[in-house]
Order: C-alpha cells, then sequence, then structure tokens
C-alpha cells in the first residue's frame, strides 16, 4: 500500500480518536456537574454547551472524511470505479459506513435535546425530563461509538492486509 493510501484511509479513525476523546469528556460532566454551584454551575453549563455545539460540527467532519477517505481509497486502488460509486464501501466497510450515518442521526438528536433544555432552563420551565432523555442518549451513543469503531477497526484490517 502506497504511503498515500495509508494517509488517506487513517485520516478518519485519527480524526474520530481525538473526537471520541472529547466526546468522553464531555460524557463526564454530569457527574461533574452535580457538584458545582451558582456562578461556577453557570459557567459550567455554557462551557458545556458549548462543547457539544463544537462535537456535533466535528461528528458531520468525522463522517464526511470517512466517506472521502474511502471513496478516494477506492477510485485511486479500483480501476473503473468512479468517486460517487466508491462513496459506499464494499463488505464490512458498508456495515461500518451504515453506523456512521446512523450514528450521525443519533447526534442529531442529542443536539437538538441538548437545544431544546437550553431553550426550557432559559425560559425557566422545568427541563428534568429532557436532561435525563439527553443523559440516557449520550449514553447509548457511547456505548454505539465502541461498537462502531470496533467495526471500522475490522473494516481498517481487511483493507490493510
Amino acid at each position: 500500500m502506497e504511503s498515500v493510501d495509508l494517509v488517506i484511509i487513517l485520516l478518519h479513525p485519527l480524526i474520530a480518536l481525538a473526537v471520541i476523546a472529547w466526546m468522553v469528556k464531555q460524557h463526564q460532566w454530569r457527574e461533574r456537574g452535580k457538584l458545582l454551584k451558582g456562578d461556577d454551575r453557570v459557567v459550567a453549563v455554557s462551557k458545556h454547551e458549548r462543547l457539544g455545539e463544537r462535537l456535533y460540527k466535528l461528528s458531520w467532519l468525522v463522517v464526511i472524511t470517512g466517506f472521502v477517505g474511502n471513496a478516494l481509497h477506492q477510485s485511486r486502488n479500483l480501476d473503473g470505479v468512479g468517486f460517487f460509486q466508491a462513496l459506499l464501501p464494499p463488505s464490512a466497510g458498508a456495515l461500518h459506513a451504515a453506523g456512521g450515518v446512523l450514528g450521525l442521526g443519533l447526534v442529531t438528536m442529542l443536539w437538538y435535546k441538548g437545544r431544546k433544555v437550553k431553550s426550557l432552563r432559559e425560559q425557566g420551565v422545568s427541563s428534568a425530563r429532557e436532561k435525563l432523555q439527553h443523559g440516557r442518549a449520550s449514553d447509548v451513543i457511547i456505548a454505539l461509538i465502541v461498537i462502531h469503531a470496533f467495526l471500522g477497526f475490522l473494516w481498517l484490517m481487511q483493507l490493510l492486509t
């Protein structure tokens, strides 16, 4: 495998590892947030929400780099395959790609719930139910990220052999 292909293939997992580490830090907010009171909590909530916005945008970037990286790799290494034909990966990669799209949908739902919690808080309305749903959704997303990363690892091993 040429070094250009290796860089193209590893772009998605390397960016994803950084984003996953950031997501885990963001996920730990629920434990840290319970301990804060007053102005410290207001500042921490604001920081948590800004980080959530960034993570939402980075999630899109990670998924896009995965599809583009795969398409570039496929179009460079398979004769007669165009860029758009190569967007959907073959075999195990298709399962990984579908998981990425599903995950992006879940992250969008999580982002939407976070926006709703913020809106309710600003209106002075109780947002306990939405906060609970937001927290449960983030638990599910973290578990799915682990499964998705494992599928990606299997597919990467298939590509590299």
